[in-house]
């Protein structure tokens, strides 16, 4: 039975080492762990933050060999809405035509749609938790198909709910924040707003058995 899965991540690794590396792996850690938790699964995630889609393809697809035992898992941001008819892997092999998909089964493909901030959009309480009282609810994206927004407009709109946040001296950042917040968003509002990452976890629960 798999104990451990291993997700290799997009996400920002400039300052590997530092704040916004170590924030981003805690972050999805916590939001990890909470599902697990609930669901009672003893599992270990071990979450690889990679920087760009392209490394994290890259790295996802030599890696796997080397950990047979474990389950192992690609999340990326899809940048734009996922056509519902393609296939998580056909979505890759469009976007990645020059790598190698052969060995990978679909149940290893997964999304962030449209972006990463769009799960922040499922738990709008949370989110606004992670900031002070001149965060402005009003100023995001209202649509409760939080799939269908734009990721542009996703994050236009976290900037400007927290542009007058901490002293007007912040607005949402990706390095800055990302990874707090994404600890403190409850797994389960993502799931039920999110297709996507219920998919994703619905994955990881058929591996395990």
């Amino acid at each position: 039975m798999v104990k451990v899965v291993r997700l290799y991540i997009e996400g920002d690794k400039k300052e590997k080492g530092k704040g916004s590396f170590i924030s981003l792996r805690q972050g999805f850690n916590q939001f990890f762990g909470k599902w697990a938790e609930k669901e009672k699964l003893n599992l270990k995630f071990d979450n690889n933050i990679l920087g760009s889609r392209g490394d994290a393809v890259n790295i996802f697809l030599k890696i796997g060999a080397f950990h047979p035992n474990d389950l192992i898992l690609l999340l990326i941001d899809s940048e734009r809405e996922k056509d519902k008819n393609k296939s998580a892997k056909a979505f890759l092999q469009e976007d990645f035509p020059n790598s190698d998909f052969g060995n990978v089964k679909e149940s290893q493909c997964h999304f962030m749609v449209q972006a990463m901030e769009s799960w922040f959009m499922a738990d709008k309480e949370k989110l606004a938790a992670c900031f002070d009282a001149k965060f402005s609810e009003k100023a995001l994206p209202q649509h409760k198909e939080i799939e269908k927004i734009p990721k542009t407009e996703v994050l236009e709109k976290l900037k400007k709910a927290t542009k007058d946040t901490r002293n007007g001296k912040g607005e949402y950042g990706k390095g800055t924040d990302s990874g707090k917040i994404l600890g403190e968003i409850r797994p389960d509002k993502v799931i039920d707003a999110a297709p996507h990452c219920k998919k994703l976890f619905t994955d990881i629960k058929e591996a395990i058995k």
